[in-house]
């Protein structure tokens, strides 16, 4: 099987093409996997969950150079469910992690994540009912070649360091964990945070150049 390789980015894109239209990746989609994917985790949760799905999209748009651009990036449990809509906490989790992606020797992890069992009190797997959690991986304390990798996909693959469980991520947060530790959980404990850069335009140049125009055509702006 051929496995697509392509440069690394070096800064997240300031808008995708969805099947919902072109949204802001931070400040609407990245919020919006969140809410679609686990609305009421717990905030750690929600972060962990947030770095995931950022890696997974960009992971995704740097293998196929046309999703997200031409291609429109699909909804759904095929590829990562988003919402109509976010509340404050996952538009928190996507702010509070702004352009974060996880990496493995310098390049972007597949970031795998599934709903997974249900966690008991005491700490057990529990119910099932999306019969996903023959995915999830449990790497804490895993590193090189001892990581696991998941069935979802090839696991001869290079980026395959596991799969996320979100309802145990949501078990660990309340445990005290915080996003990299439940990370490293399902991930490995050699997984790397890279921020990329890039900001979103917040349209103070365009009203800077409206400015300055109009002051060459003698015109006062008043407040």
């Amino acid at each position: 099987m051929s496995i697509p390789i392509g440069a690394e980015p070096t800064e997240a894109p300031e808008r995708i093409l969805t099947t919902a239209g072109r949204l802001s990746l931070e400040r609407d989609y990245v919020p919006r996997v969140v809410a679609g994917e686990h609305l009421h985790a717990h905030p750690e949760a929600k972060a962990a969950l947030a770095i995931a799905a950022r890696t997974f999209v960009l992971r995704a748009m740097r293998d196929r150079p046309t999703l997200g651009r031409t291609a429109a990036i699909p909804s759904g449990e095929q590829f990562q469910v988003f919402s109509r809509y976010s509340d404050e906490g996952c538009v928190e989790a996507a702010t509070r992690t702004r352009g974060i992606v996880l990496q493995y020797q310098r390049r972007m992890i597949l970031a795998n994540h599934v709903a997974g069992a249900y966690w008991k009190p005491d700490g057990l797997p529990g119910p099932d009912p999306t019969n996903t959690e023959r995915w999830v991986t449990y790497n804490g304390g895993r590193r090189g070649r001892d990581v696991i990798p998941t069935h979802l996909s090839l696991r001869s693959h290079p980026g395959n360091r596991g799969c996320m469980g979100q309802h145990c991520a949501h078990w660990l947060a309340a445990q005290g964990y915080d996003y990299a530790a439940i990370l490293r959980f399902f991930y490995g404990d050699d997984i790397e945070f890279h921020e990329l850069s890039g900001k979103e335009s917040t349209g103070l140049g365009q009203v800077l150049f409206g400015v300055l125009a109009l002051a060459v055509l003698g015109i006062t702006v008043r407040r």
